[in-house]
């Protein structure tokens, strides 16, 4: 047991899942805005180590990330006093045990929504406990804030935060950009579908975030040729993807499920039309997107509605582009830096550290 003279005081512990890319820069993310707010912060990782192995599906996946969470946090409390605890993911926080400090939850969308069903049943109990005795709920979006289960902690919505990765441009390529890393979640076979079908003349689609030799696997269950007019990018630095937003004039997607769409703001932001699929869950982008232009937002699921969408994006008059990327930059204030660091000094620091 560590003397108290080593247990070093911190006002907040972030306890980091960091699955994705995406939730490992947002906590990196909150943290900037915690410590530009004039608070200690320290970012405590989850390593998942050889059980990594285990996660195939749901429940288990859960269960083996929430286990390795609470290990974190163990060691953490071992050499680390702080004020507050904000836990990255409801993952994280379910079996963290019982917090003797305020603590905050962020989550993209809860497991009531997300993992839907009787298999699991145990998340969605220890998700209610967890989110009722929580000091504060911090959900990415107001839709998911909307869905939380009844009797939650009081809950300040905190987006990621987004801005736009360089000039506009005003001149595009006759180029769409789509984003699958999970090619069944994401839709990948819906977007190369349509896009087949789009029949685009002298248009390309540049596909990000896969490895050619997935994606191919991925297409042929699906019986789908491998367009010509289509090119395989891969995983590639965020500013070479957000150059290549910058260019484009459509971010295609056709994702099952969405939990925020944090590309899809990206894209909004760098100036691309958002041609989308009725994609189900909390998914911010598409509230937004039907906004600026609902005739670009396919009405369902199906490869043929998201063509005609696709052509449509294509055909859109200068004028009209114009005044949608103006709209589009006005619509994603709320997600600018700026505004996020004043939610992080006035509403959120003040209800954790009181």
């Amino acid at each position: 047991m560590r003397e108290a003279s080593e247990i070093e005081p911190v006002d907040v512990l972030l306890l980091s899942l960091g699955t994705t890319i995406g939730l490992r820069a947002g906590d990196q993310a909150l943290a900037q805005g915690i410590r530009r707010a004039g608070a200690s912060v320290e970012v405590v990782g989850v390593q998942i180590g050889a059980t990594a192995a285990l996660r195939r599906a749901y429940p288990v996946t859960d269960l083996v990330e929430a286990l390795a969470a609470r290990r974190a946090l163990a060691r953490a409390l071992g050499r680390l006093a702080p004020r507050a605890v904000i836990f990255s993911t409801i993952t994280s926080s379910l079996l963290a045990g019982r917090m003797h400090t305020p603590y905050a939850v962020r989550l993209d969308a809860p497991a009531r929504l997300n993992r839907p069903g009787l298999r699991n049943a145990i998340q969605h109990a220890l998700e209610r406990r967890r989110l009722r005795e929580a000091t504060l709920v911090l959900p990415f979006s107001s839709l998911a804030a909307q869905a939380l289960p009844l009797g939650s902690a009081p809950a300040v919505v905190l987006p990621q935060p987004i801005e736009p990765s360089g000039p506009a441009r005003e001149q595009r390529e006759r180029l769409a950009v789509a984003y699958t890393p999970d090619p069944k979640a994401k839709g990948l076979d819906i977007v190369v579908a349509a896009w087949t079908q789009a029949k685009l003349l002298g248009a390309r689609l540049e596909v990000f975030g896969i490895e050619p030799a997935l994606a191919r696997r991925h297409l042929a269950r699906h019986g789908l040729r491998e367009p010509a007019d289509l090119a395989w990018r891969g995983r590639v630095p965020a500013p070479e993807f957000r150059a290549r937003l910058r260019s484009a004039q459509v971010f295609l997607t056709g994702a099952r499920w969405e939990d925020f769409g944090f590309a899809q703001l990206e894209a909004l932001l760098d100036g691309a039309l958002l041609v989308c699929t009725a994609t189900g869950g909390p998914f911010e982008a598409l509230a937004i997107a039907r906004q600026l232009a609902p005739q670009l937002c396919a009405p369902d699921s199906r490869p043929e509605s998201l063509a005609q969408a696709l052509r449509l994006a294509f055909a859109m008059p200068e004028p009209d582009l114009a005044r949608y990327r103006q709209a589009a930059v006005e619509r994603m204030a709320a997600c600018r830096p700026q505004a996020i660091d004043e939610l992080i000094a006035e509403q959120v620091l003040p209800a954790l550290l009181r």
